[in-house]
């Protein structure tokens, strides 16, 4: 079915009446406008050959393991195809004008009860992006570590908002769907009458209303509405936005070979713009802390590898976020021959410039969470320093090191011989660098 077959219009506001929304319905068709489905306060119809056609609105059996189309061929015996649903709630059919009765299969008080019980679901149903959220953010705290601030840091909070976003936005387009829907449940109520709710029996268009209709059960609520619809949407714009800044944000320098040869790939035009924009880094490896000098073997050679010890071509990865502009990760494997035998060694470095000195400190606590579980049985022993604001150092077989200062946080995993307590000043000297001092 091409595009331009279609025609999409917006449904009038008194389409909660099913006598108007019917009437509605078949002055398209004699304008050669077929209905084929409902979608939030949309009618999407083809373009075919004006012709005399009837429609009715039913509602839905609550209680059926049958889907709407199932349901809706129920009703075949009686002369009336079905063509689509609203809100789960509410069938729509079609029909020759004149030559069948109207009829409902379904009747009585307990019916609207549960239908409306469904509809009372949408609402609640509407917060489910938040849960989502949250479920999220948990999952992450208590079992990778990750903390509110490493979440953005490590560009993993844009895909919580375009989650957030996208799922907010369904709930609320299928909730204005439903609010329709449950405006003509009130009008079929009315319509069909319920002189004997209880009986199920079949009923024909002749009864009459014995209830006062609602009012306004077509039209979403206000401010509630109104409210979280911009929450999802601002959450959409920032999780498209954060995935492209990401995506971009993300520069990828490749070394391999001995530290002397290491250097900046300028052909990439990302890499360009983010020395161009920050030239001290220019005047250091991409590496950080070049491991042949943290173990004082100049001519050392030594290859990066993943989590897995598997070989990387990209050792180092540059990426710029909203809360950390800036932040540099590497991880280096060492391996050489001393007089004492084949030595190996391990350095990690994670760097973050942030963009207030007020998230140093929580970032760092972030960190250490996520390396090394505090407040989880091992509480950090902080180390005086002339070099920085505060400082972790753990030295026992495995060596990290937490380190802040000003807006910049450190964190530092060794695997060898050395302390890195006695190379603080290093440390400072590349922090001092990397924030254009």
């Amino acid at each position: 079915m091409k595009r331009s077959e279609k025609v999409v219009k917006n449904i009038p506001a008194d389409f909660t009446n099913p006598d108007k929304a019917e009437r509605w319905l078949e002055e398209n068709a004699e304008q050669g406008l077929v209905l084929i489905r409902y979608s939030g306060r949309k009618a999407v119809f083809i373009k075919g050959e004006p012709a005399k056609t009837a429609y009715m609105v039913v509602p839905m059996d609550p209680d059926g393991m049958k889907g709407p189309r199932d349901q809706g061929e129920e009703y075949k015996e009686f002369g009336w195809e079905y063509v689509t649903q609203l809100g789960r709630m509410v069938l729509i059919l079609r029909g020759m004008p004149g030559k069948y009765e109207r009829v409902q299969l379904l009747a009585g008080d307990t019916l609207f009860k549960k239908l409306r019980k469904k509809q009372r679901g949408r609402i609640w149903g509407l917060f489910s992006p938040f849960i989502f959220w949250l479920i999220w953010f948990l999952f992450f705290y208590f079992f990778q570590g990750y903390g509110f601030l490493l979440l953005f840091a490590k560009g993993v909070a844009w895909l919580i908002f375009l989650a957030m976003g996208v799922g907010g936005l369904l709930q609320m387009w299928s909730f204005r769907e439903a609010r329709v829907a449950d405006g003509l449940l009130e009008g079929i109520r009315n319509r069909f009458g319920l002189e004997n709710p209880s009986n199920g029996n079949r009923k024909n268009g002749a009864g009459t209303s014995v209830q006062k209709k609602r009012r306004g059960t077509g039209n979403p609520p206000g401010l509630l509405y109104r409210v979280l619809s911009i929450i999802f949407l601002i959450s959409l714009v920032l999780g498209m936005a954060g995935g492209i800044h990401y995506g971009a944000g993300r520069v990828r320098s490749v070394y391999t070979g001995k530290v002397s040869e290491a250097g900046w790939d300028e052909s990439d035009f990302r890499t360009k713009a983010f020395l161009d924009r920050y030239p001290s880094w220019k005047e250091i490896s991409p590496v950080l802390l070049p491991l042949s000098r943290l173990e004082e073997e100049p001519e050392m050679e030594y290859q990066t590898l993943d989590y897995r010890g598997e070989k990387l071509e990209n050792y180092s990865s540059i990426n710029r976020f909203p809360f950390a502009p800036i932040q540099a990760e590497t991880m280096q494997y060492g391996i050489w021959n001393s007089g004492d035998g084949t030595r190996e060694s391990t350095l990690k470095l994670e760097y973050y410039r942030l963009a207030s000195p007020k998230l140093a400190a929580p970032l760092m606590r972030e960190l250490g969470r996520y390396y090394m579980n505090w407040n989880k049985g091992w509480m950090p022993q902080r180390v005086a320093s002339g070099c920085f604001d505060e400082l972790v150092i753990h030295d026992r077989g495995l060596h990290y090191l937490f380190a802040r200062k000003d807006n910049q946080v450190l964190m530092a995993y060794y695997i060898g011989e050395e302390n890195l307590e006695d190379h603080l000043p290093e440390l400072e000297e590349m922090m001092d660098m990397l924030s254009g001092k």
